[in-house]
């Protein structure tokens, strides 16, 4: 009977000692100042400033791919209408049938619309320059319109025709 109420006794001097040594803590507070939350948010609302822009920007040249290749697929659209035909065509999806002169071709995803005229000097009879118009979104690209000629001349507006090809 002495062992058990001398381990009755240890369990009990454990408890206390247990319950002693975390009474010291919870005087203390877990958690984040409002310093620190504040740093946090700071850190966090440059990088949104710098990343958003940044990607804004990858999407509009992402985009861009699009345009370029409706163009090309445009205009060999266009030289397969013109070994039928003899003439380029102001239709700027000529192999759908009837033919619709001045009509529009919207890209996949409608980021550019492209228009086929004639050539500056010439008629649609014997060459033609396919132009894509960003539409939506992608109106605020720095690369206005892309041009495409029957000659394969590339070219562009608003930034230079090479950083909107490439």
């Amino acid at each position: 009977m002495l062992a058990c109420s001398k381990k009755i006794d240890a369990t009990i001097n454990m408890k206390n000692s247990l319950n002693q040594s975390h009474v010291g803590k919870l005087d203390q507070t877990d958690g984040f100042s409002l310093i620190e939350l504040l740093i946090v948010m700071a850190i966090m609302g440059i990088l949104v400033a710098v990343a958003i822009p940044a990607y804004t920007e990858s999407l509009r040249r992402a985009n861009r791919a699009e345009a370029k290749s409706e163009l090309v697929q445009v205009a060999a659209e266009q030289e397969r209408f013109f070994s039928s035909s003899n003439s380029y065509s102001t239709d700027a999806t000529p192999l759908n049938t009837p033919v619709v002169a001045a009509r529009d071709r919207t890209t996949t995803n409608a980021w550019y619309v492209i228009s086929v005229a004639a050539c500056a000097g010439g008629a649609i009879t014997n060459c033609f320059t396919a132009t894509a118009t960003p539409h939506n979104q992608q109106a605020a690209d720095g690369c206005t319109t892309f041009t495409l000629t029957n000659t394969g001349l590339r070219g562009a507006t608003g930034l230079t025709s090479d950083e909107c090809w490439q």
